[in-house]
């Protein structure tokens, strides 16, 4: 048995009990294709730091020891790799090398598989972003072209991927194929989470106008807050998520109230409790010097 094989077959059997502890836990569904990029990371893990990428958040579960990992000074394992500006619906999986580069899995609906792999810069400016890409494999791959678009004229510099690129090959053969690509609207921070019909008007294209508001016209923005309330109190909580995603990433402390009433009166009118349990417990502990929040007991 070959180390790919061996790591593949570890972290497959590994799998089983670190969705449990994530359903129990977050609340979520996890997906498979995070035990292959386990794999992918035990056996080939130098291949991967070629391009900056590691395993990080619940991808530490799959670790050796990790089912043993525990909050430390007993703080909620949910806040484990979630920086300040992060939005419920992403848990990070994977840590990137530079301004606080992280990826996540993309919660639309807990009660769903994630939708999408989103990616933030949590040491610039905090906003949120799509990857084109559905797996962490899918991500891997994305940066490997990226480094061959800059460096692929330069042969010893092209050479240092040609591992990764290998190793990719043979993985993807046993990655499950990530969700298909849903058209969704932007706002100027984050993803809009997907909706069920009904669901009302979340005016993405204000976005940008919705922020100058709060960061300079305390009228204009009380009227956004306003309208997102009424629109939540007439079962129509779109308004209520995108106004809240927003006060959420601008975090100010006139908003942070605001901001986090609407959030979780609109997961709870969508019935995602979950990302409602998860907003709260970040609410509580934004200040956190670090969020290196697993550890291993003592």
């Amino acid at each position: 048995m070959t180390s790919r094989d061996s790591a593949l077959a570890t972290m497959t059997e590994r799998f089983p009990q670190v969705e449990a502890r994530v359903q129990r836990v977050w609340g979520l569904r996890l997906p498979r294709h995070v035990a292959v990029f386990a794999a992918l990371a035990a056996s080939d893990g130098d291949a991967l730091d070629e391009i900056g990428l590691s395993p990080w958040g619940v991808t530490d579960l799959f670790r050796d020891g990790g089912l043993d990992l525990r909050g430390r000074d007993g703080l909620d394992e949910r806040l484990h790799a979630r920086f300040r500006c992060d939005a419920a619906e992403f848990v990070t999986v994977m840590g990137g090398d530079t301004d606080g580069l992280h990826y996540g899995l993309w919660y639309d609906d807990p009660a769903q598989l994630p939708g999408a792999i989103a990616y933030n810069y949590a040491r610039d400016s905090g906003e949120t972003w799509l990857s084109g890409a559905t797996t962490l494999l899918g991500v891997a791959r994305e940066r490997v072209e990226g480094f061959l678009r800059d460096y692929g004229d330069e042969e010893e510099e092209a050479a240092r991927v040609g591992p990764l690129i290998e190793a990719l090959d043979w993985y993807e053969a046993a990655s499950s194929a990530g969700p298909v690509a849903a058209r969704r609207a932007h706002l100027a921070v984050a993803p809009m989470p997907l909706l069920p019909p009904g669901s009302g008007d979340p005016r993405a294209a204000a976005s940008g106008e919705r922020l100058d508001a709060f960061r300079k016209d305390a009228e204009r923005a009380a009227a956004w807050i306003a309208e997102a309330r009424q629109e939540l109190d007439a079962g129509r909580p779109a308004l209520a998520l995108a106004v809240g995603a927003e006060l959420h990433w601008l975090d100010r402390d006139a908003y942070r109230q605001n901001g986090l009433d609407l959030l979780l009166g609109a997961y709870r009118a969508l019935g995602r409790d979950a990302l409602a349990e998860i907003a709260t417990v970040h609410a509580a502990h934004r200040d956190l010097r670090s969020v290196q929040v697993l550890v291993a007991p003592r």
